[in-house]
C-alpha cells in the first residue's frame, strides 16, 4: 500500500526551459485526485541532479499526461520557483514530488519513489 499523500494531481506537462537549478515544465491541471489546489496551471521544477524524473518527463511526447503525488514542503516561499523538485502554489507553499507516473498506470509503474 502506498503512503497517503495530501495532494495527488493529474497534469498535462510541457517542457518550458531551464533555470539555474533545473528544468521547468508548464503543467495544466487536468484533475485533482486527492487534496485541494486552486491553480489551473503550475510551473513544475525538476532539480538538475534528479536525472530519473527529468528522463521520465523528456522521454514522453509533449504534452504528456502524468500523475504526481506531492507532499507539502515549506510555507512562505520567497519565490514562485523554488529549488525543489516540485512547485510553489499561489499561497507560496512548496509541494515536493514523491512520485510521478504516466496517468492511468498502476502503482507498480511509478517512475520514482522517495
Amino acid at each position: 500500500m502506498s503512503e497517503a499523500l495530501p495532494l495527488v494531481i493529474r497534469v498535462a506537462a510541457t517542457y518550458s526551459g531551464q533555470v539555474g537549478f533545473g528544468e521547468v515544465f508548464t503543467c495544466h491541471i487536468r484533475a485533482v485526485l486527492t487534496g485541494r489546489l486552486a491553480e489551473s496551471v503550475i510551473s513544475l521544477t525538476v532539480l538538475a541532479g534528479d536525472k530519473e524524473k527529468i528522463g521520465f518527463l523528456t522521454a514522453h511526447p509533449s504534452p504528456q499526461e502524468i500523475e504526481l503525488g506531492l507532499a507539502m514542503g515549506r510555507r512562505d516561499e520567497p519565490y514562485a520557483l523554488a529549488p525543489i523538485t516540485g512547485f510553489v502554489d499561489a499561497e507560496r507553499s512548496s509541494w515536493e514530488i514523491r512520485y510521478m507516473r504516466a496517468a492511468g498506470c498502476s502503482e507498480d509503474s511509478r517512475a520514482s519513489v522517495p
